[in-house]
């Protein structure tokens, strides 16, 4: 019997920052948070009322355990986490930055828990259990096993009769576009939701053009019902092989833009299993632009405040 609404798997990584906007050079003080992008997804469909399973490699020590002790908080299920002795945590230090200056990513992941993982390291008949399953183009960057892995648990959504959805986001510093635009056609070819930022496209793709041409040769280069752009500053674009539908971005005060993909993935799935993806666009856009909000990688909000925000706009004070 069908257990969770979705079903995700993918590296998450314990997140240092520096208090205020200090540099990583000079910091005395580390604020320890946890993210990762499939992990981020699950927080925020969890927050949406959906219910979640996430699974990984994780160390057995307190960094693994920090991990699933916050997911667990937020109502995710890890039963599906492989646990190792033999292996470390991934890392990643956050330098907060201002306009002009950017923020800074430093990443201390190579030869982490997650990277080690295998095909054989996962029961796969939690699938079973979930309606539809959610990856990223992140897990089979970390390694030639983490890629096997993805595949294996691609077939195995598919062999169940299971929908997926796939988040192109590419990361130059994991692996060079060559490397990932051959991994990445296959898996992708057989997806029912693909998503991709437009830049994406053009760098990993070679697809350019306006954004409806650039869904639209995203969709010869699968069999996806739904492709969704994201454009940036742009908003957002799905194309449902019928008709395309445009979501425009909120104005933001960016606190911390990382989580922001992930918490319009979230947006776009939950209309998506609710059999109304173009919906879903829209409830993306909010939820990106209230992760702008919050500091840390998740989105740590409601269906009821983003409905507020669709339905009423800005508001300095909720009374």
């Amino acid at each position: 019997m069908e257990q969770f609404d979705v079903f995700t798997l993918g590296e998450t990584m314990v997140r240092f920052t520096p208090k205020g906007y200090i540099r990583l050079e000079e910091a005395t003080e580390l604020e320890l948070r946890v993210g990762g992008s499939e992990s981020n997804v699950a927080v925020a469909l969890a927050r949406l009322g959906l219910s979640v399973s996430w699974a990984s490699k994780l160390p057995i020590n307190p960094l693994g355990q920090q991990v699933t002790r916050r997911l667990r908080s937020f109502g995710v299920d890890v039963s599906g986490v492989r646990w190792t002795d033999d292996a470390r945590m991934g890392l990643y230090f956050i330098e907060p930055g201002a306009a002009p200056r950017s923020s800074l990513v430093l990443y201390d992941r190579s030869h982490s828990s997650a990277s080690l993982m295998t095909p054989d390291d996962f029961d796969w008949s939690i699938i079973n259990q979930a309606r539809h399953v959610h990856l990223t183009g992140i897990t089979p960057a970390l390694s030639a096993t983490a890629l096997e892995t993805t595949q294996r648990c691609m077939a195995e959504a598919r062999q169940r009769g299971r929908t997926v959805s796939f988040d192109v986001n590419y990361r130059a510093r994991l692996w060079p576009v060559e490397a990932a635009r051959e991994a990445l056609l296959p898996l992708i070819r057989d997806v029912d939701l693909l998503i991709c930022p437009l830049a994406d496209a053009l760098q990993v793709f070679g697809i350019e053009g306006t954004p409806e041409e650039t869904a639209q040769g995203l969709g010869e280069l699968t069999r996806a019902p739904h492709v969704a752009l994201t454009l940036g500053a742009g908003g957002a674009l799905l194309w449902d092989r019928e008709a395309f539908h445009r979501a425009e971005p909120f104005q933001v005060h960016a606190i911390d833009r990382v989580g922001a993909g992930d918490a319009f993935d979230a947006g776009l799935l939950w209309g998506y299993l609710r059999g109304n993806a173009a919906q879903g666009l829209t409830y993306g856009m909010a939820m990106a632009a209230i992760k702008h909000t919050m500091p840390g990688d998740e989105f740590i909000s409601s269906l009821a405040e983003v409905e507020t925000l669709l339905h009423s706009g800005h508001r300095d004070i909720q009374r």
